[in-house]
């Protein structure tokens, strides 16, 4: 890769770009040697990257001015499993003691496969709680919201990688129990006129919202 050095000031500047010795890391420059570098132009510094295994690297680079230094952090990131996800599952209203349920797409848009295990707490639940995604892929999840009491219910999905670590924020879940709502079919019932000691039925019904 090229990095370039930018002189800002109105007036030339001597740079010398320096590296501790690495394997695998390497100046395509001569260490050691200022450089002279015109008002408002840039300098380009070559830099040879030779890695030896699929892992991390980290290294610095450091550049040297009459008005000090600057020293630029160097990173190789290795091949990782990535997931993605929406932020947030919403199960809307659902009836006290009865089941919903939502499909949630998984994907690995890393460039290694990714071992991942999927875990939450009651109300929420969720099938294939483990399993193996390769790289690009993608694979369906069923995740599961019981209520057993009205109200507003939060969980979280938290979904974690082979790395051990979680892959990004937990998935934030939310559904609400709605229980039985009855009405009844008039606000008041008139028996009418009725001989004593004489039975009279009159009938009414009632409406019942979800949940019964």
């Amino acid at each position: 890769m090229v990095l370039s050095v930018t002189n800002k000031d109105k007036i030339p500047r001597l740079v010398k770009v320096c590296m501790e010795s690495c394997p695998y890391f390497q100046l395509a420059c001569p260490r050691g040697v200022y450089h002279k570098v015109p008002a408002g132009t840039s300098a380009p510094v070559c830099i040879h990257f030779s890695p030896e295994e699929n892992k991390d690297y980290s290294h610095e680079l450091t550049c040297i001015t009459t008005r000090g230094r600057i020293v630029v952090p160097i990173w190789a990131i290795a091949a990782r499993a990535v997931l993605d996800f929406p932020e947030q599952l919403d199960f809307s209203r659902c009836p006290v003691k009865s089941s919903s349920q939502k499909t949630l797409l998984l994907r690995n848009s890393g460039n290694l496969e990714a071992h991942f295990q999927l875990s939450t707490q009651s109300p929420f639940s969720v099938t294939l709680a483990t399993g193996a995604l390769g790289a690009g892929g993608t694979v369906q999840v069923t995740v599961g919201f019981h209520a057993l009491t009205a109200g507003d219910h939060c969980g979280c999905l938290a979904v974690c990688c082979s790395t051990g670590r979680e892959s990004r924020l937990p998935l934030q879940l939310r559904g609400e129990g709605q229980g039985p709502v009855v009405e009844l079919s008039c606000d008041t019932l008139d028996l009418g006129d009725i001989f004593v000691n004489t039975p009279h039925v009159c009938e009414m019904s009632s409406r019942a919202g979800d949940g019964c």
